[in-house]
């Protein structure tokens, strides 16, 4: 039997016109919008997971608050979603962890990494997509940290405030701090609830953080007044003392024989209130700014009156002669005591203008930690897909119980990160910029060192040996 010879030319220029340019980017699209689709689900089971934990964890916290003040069950919803944007700052990034590295988890245990791999597609790749998607969360983030967190966080810490001054005077007991009026903390040493007869009544006014007020006073004596909504401290022979943290010098004291001090807001009825004051986490990123650039701005002329004042000194201390009460010179003794005397106001007058800067450098890092925290947690969500992605494809088949495990313990290790770096940056050790992003630095870097040993199949530890 003879056969005919197949003629391959056809197929030949056929494939020959097929290039590999032509067929990858389809696949990439193809296989991008799969890895996309792998993280859908597993981010929205994680993301109302872990809201609800916060909800449940958040929940009882306000129970004992709330409970014996009868309010509308609508005002308690009304307080839990207003606290409710806050949760979301923290369980989005988490969400993102979580998806990451199940979805990666996954993907590693069924062997479509291996075959990815084995198409010539640089894992790197891949990850370039979810880089784009997450950045696009964090843009939303930052704009949400930005515009809307700091008016929710406002109106929750009002609402909480409006509830906490309902019906204070169920609490007033002896020796005991009362703490239910918003702006104002209470001992009373003794009460007569017979007589309403007060003795030994210490009053701390905070409305005003930045002049807070201090009343001391031996006796006098309360009434409740406007049907019970507001209060009255008749006070006898006291002191009160009022404070300028922004500038102490600004220190006063008041003795008084009578005072009288109203305390607004107290009645069994929630009445809503509306302040314009706002914390640094009530503000936007442009509010705070100006705070900043207003307390740099007051730190030059301080600085400048420090030079100053010991240029003048020093020019008169170190003169040829010196005078004083008119008298041409002074012998050597007068004149020490003399020198004495001004080195010592010098003294004061430089510690006292180096109090005031060490005081507008505080206001500075303290905003200036909330600035950068609007970025760093939204950012937060970008350096997770690094991290996540090569220790999902290292866990492989650990499943959902493995991912929220090492999802749990990357983000107390990034928690301590913010919360220890703010309390340095507090105490000025740190500056606020690393005290915010040195978590996002870190955990960058060895996600950046994961994505290399993945994709280049090294041992982990490998360099470590190599040493040895």
């Amino acid at each position: 039997m003879s056969y005919k010879p197949v003629n391959f030319e056809p197929i030949n220029k056929l494939l020959a016109g097929i290039s590999i340019n032509h067929i990858l980017p389809n696949a990439m699209k193809i296989l991008t919008r799969y890895i996309l689709r792998e993280h859908i689900a597993p981010f929205f089971f994680a993301f109302f997971t872990i809201t609800f934990l916060l909800i449940i964890d958040f929940v009882p916290k306000i129970i004992d608050r709330v409970i014996d003040k009868d309010i509308d069950l609508m005002v308690v919803l009304e307080l839990v979603m207003l606290n409710l944007a806050w949760m979301l700052a923290l369980s989005i990034p988490m969400s993102v962890l979580v998806a990451t590295l199940m979805a990666f988890g996954r993907l590693s245990s069924d062997f479509e990494i291996t075959a990815i791999k084995a198409s010539g597609i640089n894992l790197l790749h891949i990850l370039i997509p979810l880089m784009i998607a997450a950045s696009v969360v964090a843009y939303g983030m930052i704009e949400f940290h930005d515009k809307v967190l700091p008016d929710l966080n406002k109106k929750a810490r009002t609402l909480m405030g409006d509830i906490q001054a309902m019906r204070p005077t169920l609490v007033f007991q002896s020796g005991i701090f009362i703490t239910d009026i918003p702006g104002y903390l209470v001992l009373i040493d003794k009460i007569d609830h017979a007589t309403s007869y007060v003795e030994g009544v210490r009053i701390s006014e905070t409305k005003d953080p930045d002049h807070p007020r201090l009343i001391v006073a031996k006796d006098g004596y309360l009434e409740m007044t406007d049907d019970g909504r507001n209060m009255r401290f008749l006070l006898n022979n006291g002191e009160l003392h009022t404070l300028d943290l922004e500038n102490p010098d600004n220190y006063r004291k008041l003795d008084f024989v009578n005072q009288v001090i109203n305390v607004s807001g107290t009645g069994s009825e929630l009445v809503r209130t509306n302040s314009e004051y706002r914390t640094d986490r009530e503000m936007g990123i442009k509010q705070m700014s100006s705070h900043v650039n207003r307390a740099v701005s007051a730190v030059k002329p301080l600085r400048a009156r420090i030079n100053e004042t010991i240029d003048t000194k020093f020019t008169y201390l170190f003169a040829d002669t010196f005078a004083f009460n008119m008298r041409d010179t002074v012998d050597t003794k007068e004149a020490l005591s003399l020198v004495r005397s001004d080195a010592s106001v010098l003294v004061r007058h430089v510690e006292r203008s180096r109090q005031q800067i060490k005081a507008q450098k505080q206001i500075s890092d303290k905003y200036s930690i909330e600035i950068y925290k609007k970025y760093s947690i939204p950012t937060a969500s970008v350096v997770f897909i690094l991290i996540g992605a090569p220790l999902g494809i290292m866990t492989r088949r650990g499943g959902m119980g493995t991912a929220v495990a090492v999802a749990i313990v990357l983000f107390i290790i990034y928690w301590a990160f913010l919360i220890g770096g703010e309390d340095m940056a507090d105490r000025g050790i740190v500056s606020p910029f690393w005290a915010m992003w040195s978590a996002n630095i870190l955990i960058g870097l060895v996600g950046l060192y994961l994505n290399f040993i993945v994709v280049s199949e090294k041992p982990l530890f490998g360099w470590i040996r190599g040493k040895s």
